[in-house]
C-alpha cells in the first residue's frame, strides 16, 4: 500500500492499479494524473470538442476504475486503458452518428479571410472522417486512428487490439489503400 498521496508519483501503474482496485482513490487519483493528457490526446482523434472531449475522458476513466478487477496483470495498465479508450470512442462515435444520422451539422456563422486556414483544415479532417467513416469499418477505422494520427506503433496498436502485428500491419495497409483510393476519387 503507497505510504501517502505525495509519494505515488514513484509507484509503477502496476501497483497503482492494485491498490486502487482495492479501493485506494489516491491511488486511482495518481493513474488518472499520470495518464490523463495520454487520454486526452487519443479522444481528440475522434472528437474536436473540448468539452466533448473531456466528457470522453471522464467516460473512459469511470469504466476503468469499474473494470480495475478484471486488470489481470498491473502492468499492462497503459494498453489496457488506451484499449478501453479507444472502444469508448467507438461508442461514442456510433451514438453521435445515430442521434444526428448520417447528416453533419452546418458550420455557425460565416468565416472571414483570417479562418479561412482554420476552415480548410477543418474540412479536410471532415472529409477524412467521412471518408474513414464510408469505407472503414470499426476495427480498420480504429488502426488507422491509433497508427496514423496517434502515432503508435506496430506493437502498441497490436496489444490494444487483440490483432497479431502482421495483422496489424495488413489491415492498416489495406485501409489505407482504400482511403485513398476514395479520397482521390471523390475529391480530386
Amino acid at each position: 500500500m503507497a505510504e501517502s498521496g505525495t509519494h505515488l508519483d514513484g509507484i509503477d501503474d502496476a501497483s497503482l492499479a492494485r491498490e486502487a482496485a482495492e479501493g485506494d482513490q489516491r491511488a486511482f487519483a495518481a493513474l488518472v494524473s499520470r495518464h490523463k493528457a495520454a487520454v486526452l490526446h487519443l479522444v481528440s482523434r475522434f472528437c474536436d470538442d473540448p468539452d466533448g472531449m473531456e466528457d470522453l475522458a471522464q467516460e473512459v476513466f469511470v469504466k476503468a476504475y469499474l473494470n480495475l478487477g478484471a486488470l489481470r496483470n498491473g502492468a499492462v495498465f497503459r494498453g489496457w486503458l488506451h484499449r478501453i479508450a479507444a472502444n469508448t470512442c467507438i461508442d461514442w462515435l456510433r451514438r453521435r452518428k445515430a442521434e444526428a444520422g448520417l447528416v453533419d451539422g452546418l458550420e455557425e456563422g460565416l468565416a472571414d479571410e483570417r479562418d479561412m486556414e482554420r476552415l480548410e483544415a477543418r474540412e479536410a479532417r471532415r472529409r477524412l472522417e467521412s471518408a474513414m467513416t464510408t469505407v472503414l469499418g470499426q476495427k480498420d477505422r480504429t488502426l488507422v486512428i491509433l497508427l496514423g494520427l496517434e502515432g503508435k506503433s506496430v506493437e502498441e496498436v497490436a496489444a490494444i487490439t487483440g490483432l497479431s502485428r502482421v495483422n496489424v500491419k495488413v489491415r492498416a495497409f489495406r485501409a489505407r489503400r482504400k482511403l485513398r483510393a476514395f479520397l482521390e476519387k471523390d475529391y480530386a
